[in-house]
Formats: structure tokens, sequence, C-alpha cells
């Protein structure tokens, strides 16, 4: 797997421009990833200690060939929202917190976990591979209540009852295993003019899942909270949906947290036609 082909970093410019960093500085990145991010900054600064997390084994075994060739780089399998009391329990002081919210290009397209609704694979869409909980058990078991919650609460899709109730009725005939089953179900109940309507739907629909199956919003809002033990540091975050960035932006006025911009860093359009996933990034960055 050729990492640099899979994986392009979003909004790295304004990130390396904001983000106050020096050779001495000491980064968390909670989501390494594949270490797009790791290897901008650090080609840029390659004195800093660099502390990388992440829960995807293919992901953190990528990363560290990708940083190979750096010093002072240590990777741990380890979920965001356990980074900060990693460092306090060894005693370490990071000056800078990372966190890029978003799937990776490889994870969407080549994983084979159901990450994407425009391949017929089955429904996980588990970042870590040893949680229980996956896309299927979700659509399966969960209860009228519970997926309502999930597609009204997370996601903005145009007609959460009509989608909860086709899959009630659906899984009473067969179980929901593959990511053509769901998609089936969006196409008849979705009310959309357009193939870019329905593929916005489509979108809302897995990403509402993803974010279920990764406990994603719970990890942030753990993470948000740990902060306020953590004076002086910068953060930095990007998110992909507007929930996930609406916390971040309550959290930063709620504790009056500095922010470098009043509003968040977004891509042109032009880097966007590069590279569609940076459309719906948005970056902030704050001190604590």
């Amino acid at each position: 797997m050729e990492c640099n082909y899979y994986h392009q970093p979003v909004l790295t410019n304004p990130l390396i421009t904001h983000f106050s960093l020096t050779n001495q500085a000491c980064i968390g990145d909670g989501t390494v990833g594949f270490g797009g991010h790791a290897e901008a900054i650090l080609s840029q600064w390659p004195g800093i200690c660099y502390y990388g997390f992440d829960k995807d084994a293919m992901a953190i075994d990528c990363s560290k060939n990708r940083l190979a060739g750096f010093d002072h780089v240590h990777i741990e399998r380890l979920p965001f929202s356990r980074m900060i009391p990693w460092f306090r329990d060894r005693g370490i002081t990071p000056t800078h917190l990372f966190v890029d919210l978003g799937v990776s290009s490889y994870q969407i397209d080549q994983s084979q976990r159901g990450f994407s609704f425009q391949r017929n694979e089955p429904l996980d869409m588990r970042m870590d591979e040893r949680d229980p909980l996956t896309a299927a058990t979700i659509v399966n078991t969960f209860s009228k209540d519970a997926l309502r919650g999930i597609f009204c609460d997370e996601s903005g899709i145009s007609h959460p009852d009509r989608l909860v109730d086709a899959i009630l009725h659906a899984r009473e005939a067969a179980p929901l295993v593959m990511t053509s089953d769901v998609v089936g179900l969006v196409k008849r109940v979705a009310v959309v003019r357009s193939r870019q309507r329905f593929i916005s739907e489509c979108t809302r629909v897995f990403q509402a899942l993803r974010v279920a199956v990764n406990y994603e919003m719970n990890e942030l809002t753990t993470f948000l909270n740990d902060l306020t033990h953590c004076p002086g540091v910068t953060v930095a975050i990007i998110t992909f949906q507007p929930n996930e960035d609406r916390r971040v932006k309550q959290c930063i006025r709620h504790n009056g947290w500095q922010a470098v911009s009043k509003k968040p860093f977004m891509a042109s359009y032009h880097e966007c036609k590069k590279n569609p996933r940076e459309r719906t990034a948005k970056l902030r960055i704050f001190t604590v």
C-alpha cells in the first residue's frame, strides 16, 4: 500500500501557518492516521517531539513507515480521547494538541470496511476492529428511538423517521449486512430530485452510522473536557460535520479560550477542486 497516494491531508497550509510551531514544540496528534499532517509538520520542524495516536492498526503501520526518517516520533494505538490522560500519566507536557476528525481516503476507498456507500461492502465501519460494535449491529438490533437518535441528532438527514421505519421493516424480512442494503433504503425513502442530492443524502446517512460505531461525538466531548487540565496548550481541530464544529465552537466560547480567528479556516474553491474531501473541512485553532 502506498500511503502517499491514498492519503491527502486537508487544510495543511493553514495548520502550518497558524499553529505557532517551533522546533522546541511537543505535539500530541490524536489522529495521526496515515501521517500526512505529521510529515508536513516534521518536514519544516524536524526537531519537534511528535507523539501520534490512532485506533486503526493499519494506519499506525503506515504512519510508522512514513515517519521513520524523523527523530523524536512516538506512536501509540489509542483513541484520541485517551491522549491527554496518556500524557498526564507519564509526566509529559505537550505544547500543542491536534485532532483531525476525518476519515482517510484509503479507509473510504480501499479498506473494505463499508465506509463508502459507493462500494458494496460489509456494514462494518469500525476504525478499531477490536471493538465489538459494527454498523450492521446498529441497523439490525438498535431500537427505533436509538436509531432516531443517530439519524436525527447527528447528521441532518432530510427524512430520518422514514429511514428508521424502512430499516425496521426491512430487517424483519432479512438482516441488513451490506452497504447496498442501506443505500437501497435511502433510495426508497429519500425525496431528492438529482443525483447530487442523493449522494449528499447517502453521505449523511453513512457519516451518522460511522460516528455512532466509533463513538466519535463521545470521544470529542471527552477530549474537549480534558483540555481544561491543559492550560497554555495550543489546540488545532479539523471537523467535517456541522455538529462537530458546533461542539468545538461552543466549548471555546464557554471556556473563554483564545481562538486564532473568529471563523474557522476552510479550503478555497481551487483547493476543493484538487481534493473534494476538503469541501466540508473546518479548522479551528485556539489556546487553552
